[in-house]
């Protein structure tokens, strides 16, 4: 009986909540029928809901393309950046060719040097020749001595004759098994027995031991010095020196230009300057002759 009870009493809640619903609601047709019917006089009215609509509104469509532009902000940011990175793959592909052939063309002057190094030296030399770099050199600006990467089982001998393109480099003095050094004709143990062109009478040594008034601002040049022969030979600035053929090398291979000519009356001597051919300051690639049987 009492569960009976219970139940009825829940039945009455229900109503009285289905009833006051229905009242809420009743309630609030009529505020919206009254807002609607007075609305030219009630300060609250149907604009106002518009316009709270349509800020509500306006705001909600500032969001979604605020969202919208920023959604293709990162869909353009992805593709740029994809673009980029492609472009810098694109551009170090480009830059390795560009390396590339600047070897390929470096390759090719350097094999244009060395051929023409070969007009300088006789046909009985050229079958014995030997083509290589300069793989190391000596402290400071100047090639007085190298390194050179060729040895004992490429061919190259001890006194071997150095030449590039441009003329007469130096001798080897050392031979490895796969390096051999060499000096230059800057180094004070270097010597070579030179004539000039115009006149192949007209002789003299190359060499760099000798005692000179201005001596080091030659060096500092990379200039050459020696002296001729005989104090009577006709020696002027620009005559072309070459190698004699006396003593170890070929005759014939080009040293450089007299520079200036300096008459020594005290002790007899016609000393000279001469600018050389070769570049001692850069050496790259050489061209390794076998050396004369003199003995």
């Amino acid at each position: 009986m009492k569960f009976d009870k219970n139940k009825k009493e829940k039945k009455r809640i229900n109503i009285k909540v289905i009833a006051t619903g229905i009242v809420a609601i009743t309630l609030i047709g009529i505020v919206g029928i009254s807002i609607g019917k007075f609305s030219g006089t009630n300060p609250v009215g149907p604009g106002v809901l518009l316009d709270g609509i349509t800020v509500i509104e306006g705001n909600f469509n500032k969001g979604f393309t605020f969202l919208q532009g920023s959604f293709k902000d990162l869909i353009n940011y992805k593709k740029n950046a994809k673009e980029i990175s492609e472009l810098e793959k694109e551009n170090d592909k480009l830059k390795q060719e560009v390396i590339d052939l600047n070897n390929k063309l470096d390759e090719g002057e350097s094999l244009g040097s060395l051929k023409k190094s070969l007009n300088f030296i006789d046909e009985k030399y050229k079958t014995k020749s030997i083509s290589t770099r300069v793989v190391g050199k000596n402290d400071g600006n100047w090639y007085n001595s190298f390194t050179i990467g060729a040895g004992s089982s490429d061919g190259v001998k001890k006194e071997s004759i150095v030449v590039n393109g441009n003329g007469l480099v130096g001798i080897v003095y050392e031979v490895s098994k796969n390096y051999s050094k060499a000096i230059s004709l800057l180094d004070t143990k270097s010597s070579v027995s030179f004539k000039l062109l115009k006149d192949s009478n007209f002789k003299g040594i190359i060499t760099q031991n000798l005692t000179l008034d201005h001596k080091e601002s030659y060096k500092n040049k990379g200039y050459l010095h020696g002296y001729m022969f005989d104090t009577s030979y006709d020696v002027l600035p620009g005559d072309v020196v070459v190698t004699s053929g006396l003593g170890l090398y070929p005759k014939g291979i080009p040293i450089g230009e007299i520079d200036q000519v300096i008459d020594d009356k005290n002790k007899s001597m016609k000393y000279v300057v001469v600018k050389p051919y070769v570049n001692f300051k850069n050496l790259d690639d050489v061209m390794i002759i076998e050396p004369r049987n003199i003995g």
